[in-house]
């Protein structure tokens, strides 16, 4: 009596597999990162943008998204990964990703800012023009 329902689980294991593999491999249609800052770029509406900037966290500084628009939206908080070999108080990657859910053209703005202080001014903006076709 116990091979019938194992024999469901087993025939539905493929399924499982697959579709936890397909939610894992969202990846980005374009990554861009600090050498991209003042560029366009041009993405189609569903597909998703990663903005990687560098940031020395352990200093309280960070990237913060200081515009909002309708074209984009982001996608969770955002990623923050030791670059290899990293040093206690070296250099991190921040990712953020976005979601093109409208089509149009909108300004993405970041500040390396202390997020913690109220009136904290940025050391650093990060700016790129996004084209959602």
């Amino acid at each position: 009596m116990m091979r019938a329902p194992m024999v469901v689980i087993m025939s539905l294991l493929p399924l499982s597999v697959a579709v936890l593999l397909f939610a894992c491999a969202v990846k980005p249609a374009v990554t861009v990162t600090d050498v991209d800052n003042g560029t366009k770029v041009e993405i189609q509406s569903g597909e998703f943008l990663a903005v990687k900037l560098e940031a020395q966290l352990g200093t309280g500084y960070g990237w913060k998204v200081v515009s909002e628009s309708e074209e984009l939206v982001l996608k969770g908080e955002p990623e923050q990964v030791s670059k290899q070999g990293h040093k206690p108080g070296g250099p991190d990657i921040q990712t953020f990703k976005f979601k093109a859910v409208k089509k149009g053209e909108t300004t993405l703005r970041l500040q390396y800012i202390e997020a913690w202080k109220k009136k904290s001014k940025p050391l650093k903006e990060y700016t790129i023009t996004v084209i959602v076709k």
